[in-house]
């Protein structure tokens, strides 16, 4: 199935070098030219490593860069100026929304708007127990992307926990 994604997600799983994953798990990945911008031109303006798998996504067809259709461009200032979220967030939830998508998000308030419209939703933490549920990674290299995740964002020790519990259960 197809997903979109907002910014976070990509990037993320770009600096620990699993962004390829989503390929393998929705064959497509939709974002915003906002996404693209934040990622590709922001993370190129920074020097960011990462960004050469990013471009290699949309070079190769995977990543695609979405315009936004004037029903989603309204729904994304709508959601920038009432919910108070990012261009990303933003994008990624119209899109999902629109075009009934996966939404791969991991910021609490977007996460909460998705479940709100009845979204399906996932974050960078399942997509790689995902991975793993699919035989895409092994268990080992579960452990050590879930402790990579932990150097580039901010994740709850429960949620690890977690995920790293569920992932024992399946590997029984």
């Amino acid at each position: 199935m197809p997903a979109t994604s907002n910014t976070s997600p990509i990037i993320v799983l770009a600096k620990i070098g699993r962004l390829e994953l989503l390929k393998s798990l929705h064959s497509t990945v939709v974002i915003t030219p906002f996404v693209k911008a934040e990622c590709v031109d922001r993370g190129r303006e920074l020097g960011a490593s990462d960004v050469v798998l990013i471009e290699k996504a949309i070079d190769e067809g995977w990543g695609k860069v979405a315009e936004l259709t004037r029903e989603e461009s309204q729904t994304v200032q709508r959601l920038v100026g009432e919910a108070r979220l990012g261009l990303g967030e933003a994008g990624a939830l119209a899109i999902a929304k629109d075009r009934n998508m996966l939404v791969i998000l991991d910021d609490k308030e977007a996460r909460a708007i998705s479940k709100s419209w009845d979204l399906e939703c996932t974050s960078t933490v399942i997509v790689l127990y995902e991975a793993f549920v699919k035989g895409l990674v092994s268990y080992d290299e579960l452990v050590e992307d879930l402790s990579k995740l932990t150097r580039v964002m901010w994740i709850s020790t429960d949620v690890i926990t977690e995920v790293i519990r569920r992932a024992r259960e399946v590997r029984r």
